[in-house]
């Protein structure tokens, strides 16, 4: 017992002190080692910036075919029309579709549809298209009214805000789809 010192306890406390604090930063620089090891090979990647022309290339629109319209009073008709009639919600028109035929009945007010109709082909499945309008209906707060699935053939009618209808067939078209779309304004069919 004589090379021992006897400690007191306030001395004992800060001994222990030091110990942890030592502890501690051994600790700390092991970590701060694992960490710098851990970024050296990220931060010694060369870092570039991107080029904006190499990113996207420009794309070519293809020739479209001269739409063509017949009108006789208050109806209009179109064979691939540039784009949807405006009073089909455009979501209800997926992103790059091939419009093939689209109509219009107007009302007696002057800007105002009554009823249309599209028919469109998409290059997504059946199955992708039913999800596709399934998730518009919820965005739009679309009630559905009737949903019937086939392999053949999916139907919906759907109601939104201000008595607006849309009735949605979706079939089959090869590995793409064949969407008919029609819009009818205050009331039922």
């Amino acid at each position: 017992m004589g090379l021992r010192k006897r400690l007191s306890k306030r001395e004992r406390l800060v001994q222990l002190k030091f110990v942890r604090l030592l502890h501690f930063l051994c600790n700390g620089i092991f970590f701060c080692f694992l960490l710098f090891g851990a970024l050296v090979p990220v931060l010694a990647e060369q870092e570039t910036v991107p080029s904006l022309f190499d990113q996207d290339p420009p794309t070519r629109k293809l020739p479209k075919e001269k739409a063509r319209i017949f009108r006789h009073n208050r109806l209009t008709y179109q064979e691939s029309p540039y784009k949807a009639p405006a009073s089909i919600p455009s979501d209800f028109v997926p992103k790059d579709s091939k419009i093939l035929y689209s109509t219009e009945l107007r009302s007696e007010r002057i800007f105002e549809t009554r009823e249309s109709a599209v028919v469109l082909n998409h290059s997504l499945s059946k199955p992708r298209m039913e999800i596709y309008y399934e998730t518009v209906f919820g965005f739009l707060n679309f009630k559905v009214l009737q949903n019937q699935k086939s392999p053949e053939k999916s139907l919906y009618l759907v109601e939104g805000m201000n008595r607006k209808t849309v009735a949605i067939s979706i079939s089959p078209d090869g590995s793409g789809s064949t969407v008919k779309l029609f819009y009818r304004k205050s009331g039922g069919f």
